[in-house]
């Protein structure tokens, strides 16, 4: 397993928030799309609850993402929200879960020129990480 984890790309990332997040029983993530991200080595996810977190759940969803090789390197709480920053492999994953403005859980220019005055409440991520871009001699 050690050699899986070995080279993590943001495809990885993103498999391992999706099935973290199914460990909790919450509805799949909402990925953020490429080009609203800052950079190719950026994975940002949402997923709306409607409600702040269970906190028994976003537990579940923590040691997910532990299952998957992810350390917990830090946690943080306030009455709106918990966070916790993991990393794995030269990455390193923030996850939000409470009740946040918009603009706490918006990524990448596009997202400074909305509005960003509603609250948002559920789980946020955001993975940054070190990745090499394909060689040219890779390109089509």
């Amino acid at each position: 397993m050690a050699a899986d984890q070995a080279t993590v790309t943001p495809d990885a990332v993103r498999g391992d928030i999706r099935a973290a997040v199914a460990a909790g029983g919450f509805g799949s993530p909402r990925f953020v799309a490429a080009e609203a991200l800052l950079s190719t080595c950026e994975v940002g996810a949402v997923v709306r609850a409607g409600t702040k977190p269970d906190p028994k759940a976003v537990t579940k969803v923590v040691a997910g993402l532990e299952d998957r090789g992810w350390r917990e390197t830090r946690q943080r709480s306030s009455a709106a929200a918990d966070g916790w920053r993991l990393e794995k492999d030269g990455w390193m994953l923030t996850l939000v879960a409470g009740t946040v403005s918009e603009k706490s859980v918006s990524f990448g220019p596009a997202a400074e020129q909305q509005g960003g005055a509603e609250p948002f409440e559920g789980l946020a991520f955001r993975g940054v990480g070190g990745c090499s871009a394909p060689s040219a001699a890779a390109a089509p």
